[in-house]
Parts: structure tokens; C-alpha cells; sequence
């Protein structure tokens, strides 16, 4: 089976953005490892997006290895789309707005 593309949506982007920056402002290098492992995980997401079960409204969710965050993302044709990019801690009223 053929890799799906992948649509990150800007909202997903800014979720990105501020978890680097976070993790700038307390150790040089997590930002680096952190973008790293999303973009492993998408990777796999990619090529293999039906192995995480859905768990709202069509959404599934992945979570980002060493890093409490998680990738919420749905399929569409032979598309992934994410949706979110966030702390496993937050709220899910923040991430369930997008949907």
C-alpha cells in the first residue's frame, strides 16, 4: 500500500511552534529531539495510518515518543490529515474545537 500524503493544517503548525518554543526556554537541544520525534511519528502516521484506533469524531490520535504530546489527525481520500499537535495534559475542549 502507497504512503498517504499529509496535510498539517496551521493550527496544528502553531501547536508545533509553541511546544518548541517551550522547550527552548528550559534545555537547548529538546526542541530539536521534540520536532524530530513529531516528524518520525508522522512519518509512521503516514505510512501506516490506520493502526491507531479513532477516538472522537473520526479523529485519531498517535502519541509522540519520549515527549507528552500527541498527534490528533483523521483520514480523507488518500490523505492524513492533522488536525492538532498537543500536551496529552491539556484540555480536549482545545483540540476538539478544530473538528
Amino acid at each position: 500500500m502507497a504512503s498517504y500524503k499529509v496535510r498539517i493544517l496551521p493550527s496544528a503548525y502553531v501547536d508545533l511552534k509553541e511546544a518548541r518554543s517551550w522547550y527552548g526556554q528550559h534545555n537547548s537541544t529538546l526542541p530539536k529531539q521534540f520536532a524530530h520525534n513529531v516528524k518520525l511519528s508522522i512519518k509512521q502516521i503516514r505510512e501506516m495510518p490506520f493502526v491507531h484506533a479513532v477516538r472522537y469524531a473520526g479523529v485519531r490520535i498517535a502519541n509522540v515518543p519520549v515527549f507528552p504530546y500527541a498527534i490528533h489527525y483523521f483520514t480523507e481520500d488518500n490523505f492524513v490529515v492533522v488536525i492538532a499537535i498537543h500536551h496529552t495534559a491539556l484540555s480536549p475542549e482545545k483540540w476538539r474545537e478544530r473538528i
